[in-house]
């Protein structure tokens, strides 16, 4: 395996632990951190000694979504053809984290918002710590879940549950995530880990190329929809991202950053491409 400067990879009897790994920032994404999740991808695409890949979280949890540098940058830098082919390349990353071989599982070990919550909705499973916090929060700054969040929280939960959680933006926790069916199982924090490994190793004593062709085929039967739903949030960010709500909130948010940690600085939002 190669080395990912924002990703810490361990491989162990063909099982790959892959943690984000920018805790001072609580794992918020980055152009880099993308980068390195599709180089990632690429890598195991190739090379299928990891049967098994479980996504994780470096210290205190998932993710915090997508780093508010990369927002001011975006807002004050970046013309409509830049945010596109942003969001065109984060939502392709997210799309190989989705079509892996491998059986994936999302370790959820704590906050888990914006592009963290859209991440864990690539993969096959998540498994989720009972002191976690999901959500999409993005519409209270007045954008929304542009990597593919809203079609496959949709498929997960039903219209009715991916309207709760997106158009009220609020916090979910671990035993609503479950309700709900968000998350397939809940644990102790300090058990959750372990229960994610163990699922892992069982999967392992199955055929990898039954799983694999199973896989593709369950996830081939919302494809085309995917990649229209794509496009249509592309385009509805576009605007949002344009929008006086959006740069009211986002002046909000550099002006409350001022005396906060380092890892409040990342807000649960996944869309500046």
């Amino acid at each position: 395996m190669n080395h990912y400067k924002n990703l810490k990879l361990v491989l162990d009897q063909n099982i790959l632990t892959v943690s984000l790994n920018r805790p001072q920032t609580l794992n918020a994404f980055t152009p880099e951190l993308f980068v390195d999740l599709s180089a990632l991808c690429e890598e195991l695409a190739a090379n299928q000694d990891a049967r098994v890949v479980i996504f994780t979280g470096a210290g205190k949890g998932f993710s915090s979504g997508l780093d508010l540098d990369v927002l001011l940058q975006g807002a004050a830098q970046w013309t409509q053809e830049d945010l596109r082919a942003r969001i065109q390349r984060w939502q392709a990353t997210f799309n190989q984290v989705e079509a892996l071989p491998q059986i994936t599982i999302a370790a959820i070990n704590g906050v888990c918002l914006g592009a963290g919550l859209e991440m864990t909705l690539t993969c096959d499973f998540r498994i989720c710590s009972s002191r976690a916090t999901l959500a999409l929060p993005e519409v209270k700054y007045g954008i929304l879940p542009d990597l593919g969040g809203i079609t496959r929280l949709t498929r997960i939960v039903g219209p009715a549950w991916a309207k709760e959680v997106i158009l009220r933006g609020r916090n979910v926790s671990a035993m609503e995530a479950l309700r709900i069916g968000l998350v397939n199982r809940v644990a102790d924090p300090g058990d959750m880990p372990g229960i994610a490994r163990n699922w892992a190793q069982q999967f392992c004593k199955l055929p990898f190329k039954a799983l694999s062709h199973s896989k593709k085929l369950i996830n081939a039967t919302f494809d085309s929809q995917m990649a229209q739903a794509l496009r249509a949030a592309e385009d509805a960010q576009l605007q949002l991202l344009t929008s006086e709500d959006f740069h009211a909130a986002l002046k909000a948010l550099q002006e409350s950053r001022n005396g906060e940690p380092l890892e409040t600085s990342a807000i649960g939002t996944s869309h500046v491409a």
